[in-house]
């Protein structure tokens, strides 16, 4: 018999044996036969695809998520082990799963690793796996929507594989996308294909996007756009509201809208947001630009008197129109009543290129540099090629394309002082545990005596003027009526019959918060902008001030 020493002896010989056989097996698999080994591992693999999970979630200026993610399930099967492709093709549309002809056709052509289809309801994945057994699924992450329509042109929308394609889910894409995962197709060793997941651990980077936007306020401006456009028997309606004083847009509305759920069941013209796409010719709502021009630059005197004639005069052979005949006024006056013979009279002897790059300063026939949606320049000519009609058409906010946007950023910066804001949506990015927010970048364009004078007259316009239909007993606005005549390209002049229908301003008069402009495009019940749009501005107005708790002083809150 072995002694107890003996045994332990032994074993620990018998152990480093072992252990030296081992070591060398594994040198030889890994170094000296690596390369062969790694050459039947890569004729095993078949395919490699690229998921993404963990998509940062958008969230309003209050922390509501308007885009979050959800559990789906992704269909797929290996074509090479059907018996009978066209039987499964047969079963798989009376399950429910209607194949494209791309799919078909790989599937026919034995294409091995196929999806079948993407983002289904895992429910309807078991069923259907119930029902046609060849079928695999896989669990992934696809975008939901919980507004649905609310502010869909702003958050935008992603694809299959859960990548951003439109609006901000595009914009921000690399800082939403989340983690990257890996789906290889291999073959065991009967040569049958397996579909293999890379969980390995990773670190994720958790991300997140806050827009300025305000859910309460997005979903009022719509739904009384909505209102409006039938109300007013319009195409559309559009309406921006943002800070004065940094520039947030609080709601960036239209009544063409979309469902980012189902975003391919709609025509991609309501995927735009038109607040900073369309492009409209303002009329009476520009007034105002060139009206502080004069009074910033030539130091306007507002009691000079103005003849604004009958109301009709002529000038290098057009005649120029006002709604009502007004008589001799006071330069204040032409503003309040919205003389167009008036502002051209007051326009007369202005510098055209002194003009010209004041409304290039005031933000106009250029881009706002608002990061996140996609916008339009507007169209403003060098004043190297006007006529002799464009100064006095510039005047009146003709030949000149804008978009609501554009309007609203300067009427902010009246109401602010004389400061332009670049407009911003984004309200700030989390990712890694790090927050980054927009500077508020700000450019004066007049002087506060201006700014000042601008939102007396404004004030004044609601009051006694072209928009008393703004007029509100609850909080106290300023601003401007406008109609703008639509030109037509068919017959190359602008349309007897089709206008834009606007009215731009601030809110409250005396201590401003909020800008806002409203357009209608093509309203058939009148073509005013002051019977249209300063009726649905008001509302907007009384609401929002409501909500943000903007009301006049002497307005008792606790009613």
């Amino acid at each position: 018999m072995f002694s107890e020493k003996s045994r332990i002896r032994f074993f620990i010989y018998l152990s480093i044996v072992l252990g030296v056989i081992i070591s060398g097996r594994l040198f030889f698999l890994q170094v000296v036969k690596g390369d062969f080994f790694a050459e039947i591992a890569g004729s095993q693999a078949e395919s490699e695809y690229a998921a993404y999970k963990g998509r940062g979630i958008i969230y309003d200026r209050n922390g509501k998520p308007l885009a979050v993610n959800k559990k789906v399930a992704s269909l797929y099967v290996f074509a090479s082990n059907l018996k009978d492709r066209r039987n499964f093709i047969a079963r798989l549309n009376k399950a429910g799963i209607k194949i494209s002809k791309t799919t078909r056709a790989r599937i026919l052509k034995n294409e091995g690793f196929v999806w079948v289809e993407r983002n289904v309801n895992i429910a309807s994945a078991r069923r259907i796996k119930e029902l046609v057994p060849e079928i695999e699924y896989t669990l992934n992450e696809n975008r939901f929507y919980p507004e649905r329509h609310l502010a869909a042109s702003i958050i935008g929308f992603t694809g299959v594989d859960n990548q951003g394609l439109w609006g901000l889910e595009n914009r921000y894409d690399n800082v939403l996308k989340g983690e990257k995962i890996k789906l290889v197709t291999l073959k065991d060793n009967k040569g049958n294909l397996i579909l293999f997941e890379d969980n390995k651990a990773k670190t994720h980077a958790e991300s997140a996007l806050y827009v300025t936007i305000d859910t309460y306020l997005q979903g009022t401006a719509e739904y009384l756009l909505r209102k409006g456009v039938e109300e007013f028997k319009a195409d559309r309606g559009i309406a921006v509201g943002i800070d004065v004083k940094t520039g947030d847009i609080i709601f960036a509305a239209s009544s063409d809208n979309y469902d980012p759920n189902n975003y391919s069941r709609y025509s991609d013209k309501t995927w735009k947001n038109d607040v900073a796409t369309f492009l409209f010719e303002p009329g009476s709502i520009y007034k105002p630009v060139a009206f502080s021009y004069l009074l910033d630059r030539h130091k306007l005197d507002l009691t000079k008197q103005v003849n604004c004639e009958n109301g009709h005069f002529r000038l290098y052979g057009h005649t120029i129109k006002d709604v009502k005949p007004i008589g001799v006024v006071t330069a204040n006056e032409v503003l309040i009543k919205s003389s167009n013979i008036g502002m051209i009279k007051l326009t007369d002897k202005v510098d055209r290129k002194d003009f010209y790059e004041y409304m290039r300063t005031a933000g106009f026939g250029q881009k706002t540099g608002i990061t996140g949606i996609s916008e339009e320049d507007g169209l403003l000519r060098s004043y190297r090629q006007w006529s002799g009609l464009s100064r006095p058409s510039l005047s009146i906010g003709q030949e000149i394309l804008v978009t609501p946007l554009q309007m609203a950023r300067f009427y902010a910066a009246v109401a602010n002082g004389g400061f332009l804001v670049t407009p911003s949506i984004v309200e700030k990015v989390e990712k890694n545990g790090r927050s980054e927010s927009p500077e508020a970048q700000k450019t004066p364009i007049m002087s506060e005596a201006t700014a000042k004078t601008m939102q007396a007259l404004l004030a004044e316009v609601v009051k006694e003027g072209t928009g008393q239909k703004a007029k509100s007993s609850f909080v106290e606005i300023a601003g401007k009526t406008g109609t703008g005549q639509k030109f037509d390209k068919a017959s190359g002049s602008y349309s007897s019959r089709e206008y834009t229908a606007s009215f731009a301003g601030f809110y409250p008069a005396q201590n401003p918060g909020v800008a806002m402009v409203v357009v209608y495009d093509s309203p058939k019940l009148s073509i005013y902008g002051g019977s249209t749009a300063a009726v649905t501005f008001r509302r907007m107005a009384e609401l929002t001030s409501l909500y943000l708790g903007l009301q006049r002083k002497d307005v008792d809150e606790s009613i």
